[in-house]
């Protein structure tokens, strides 16, 4: 009886653990992807950084819950020397329980400008 009482705790942390990787890497991974969106969009000849960085708000509130505190950026850089059109977003990371990071997560999408 006292073994199981002991694994059982241990047994909960590491799910509640997994379960926070879980949805951190989920939330990573789908925002990444509309930053991208956003700076394809973005990046077309009849667009503008200001565009992308809107299109990647618009994806990133229908489909993340709760992401009322995303802030997205965009604008022109140069990587190796091609004009490309970056939009950033930070957005705070769910966390359920004690456990996780208490920072903001911020991910970069680039596409080759078209009107270069």
């Amino acid at each position: 009886m006292s073994e199981f009482a002991l694994l059982a705790g241990l047994v909960s942390v590491i799910l509640l653990a997994a379960a926070q990787l879980a949805l951190a890497l989920h939330l990573h991974n789908t925002a990444t992807a509309h930053v991208i969106e956003g700076a394809r969009h973005g990046a077309r000849a009849d667009s503008s950084p200001a565009l992308g960085a809107a299109r990647a708000r618009q994806l990133l509130e229908q489909s993340l819950p709760g992401a009322g505190g995303v802030t997205v950026t965009a604008g022109r850089s140069s990587v190796a020397g091609v004009e490309v059109v970056q939009v950033s977003a930070s957005l705070a990371l769910p966390v359920f329980g004690p456990f996780g990071p208490a920072d903001r997560m911020t991910v970069t999408g680039q596409a080759y400008a078209e009107d270069q």
